[in-house]
This record gives C-alpha cells, sequence and structure tokens, in this order.
C-alpha cells in the first residue's frame, strides 16, 4: 500500500514525522483530506485539527496557522503552533481575548475570538469520546 511521508514542524522543532495512509489538515477556508498520489499542493492553514492516519490509529493535534506543502507523496506541514487535543488552552484563550476587548484592534479580536471558539469545540469534542 502507497503512504505519504509527513512531517509537521513548528518553529521550535519537528514534532512528528512518520509515513501515513491519510492526512486531513485544516487550511484557512476548509479541511483538505490528503491521499497517496496527491497532486502538488501549498496551502495556507487556519486554525484546526490536523489528523495523520498511519500504521492503524489517528494522530490529531490542533494547529494554529501556518502552511502545507504536499510534493511526491511527501506532506510538510509548517504551522506557528501545534497542541496535543488534551493539552488545549481555553482559559488562556479566554484570557487573551479579554485583553483584546475593546482596545480597537477588531482584526486580532476577530481572529482570537475564532481561535477561542474553535478551541472550545475541538476540545469539547475530544472530551467527549
Amino acid at each position: 500500500m502507497a503512504t505519504l511521508h509527513c512531517t509537521v514542524v513548528t518553529p521550535e522543532r519537528a514534532i512528528f514525522e512518520a509515513d501515513a495512509d491519510k492526512i486531513t489538515v485544516p487550511a484557512w477556508d476548509g479541511e483538505i483530506g490528503i491521499l497517496p498520489r496527491h497532486a502538488r499542493l501549498l496551502a495556507k492553514l487556519g486554525v484546526g485539527v490536523l489528523r495523520i492516519t498511519f500504521q492503524g490509529k489517528t494522530e490529531e493535534m490542533l494547529v494554529d496557522g501556518g502552511f502545507v506543502q504536499v510534493a511526491d507523496d511527501k506532506v510538510t506541514v509548517l504551522t506557528d503552533k501545534a497542541t496535543d487535543l488534551p493539552d488545549i488552552d481555553v482559559k488562556g484563550a479566554e484570557k487573551r481575548l479579554e485583553e483584546l476587548r475593546g482596545t480597537g484592534q477588531g482584526e486580532e479580536f476577530a481572529a482570537a475570538k475564532h481561535r477561542l471558539l474553535t478551541m472550545k469545540r475541538v476540545k469539547d469534542r475530544f472530551n467527549r469520546s
């Protein structure tokens, strides 16, 4: 069976590297599913869950921005931040949103609010499973 080589990199370090059967990335405008022999692709990431299926299991992490590149069955995810689902810091995101409230930073406030809502949804889904 064909596989994809997947690497996930943050500014601090490479946090994941393995051959995968399937990868789903949260692009800024919706999810993208990537299978072996996928066409070349470069896409901007949004805030959401990155899913990597390999060896019969699925690894999930919350990513916050960045880019994904697909070429020749190699997938590279460059992200500003990747968090394991149990470690999602909803309280920290709520605090940041309150800091921005009323500061006149509309775009940054909207992005922080979107980030908080996504974190709450993902954390809630994780806690139910």
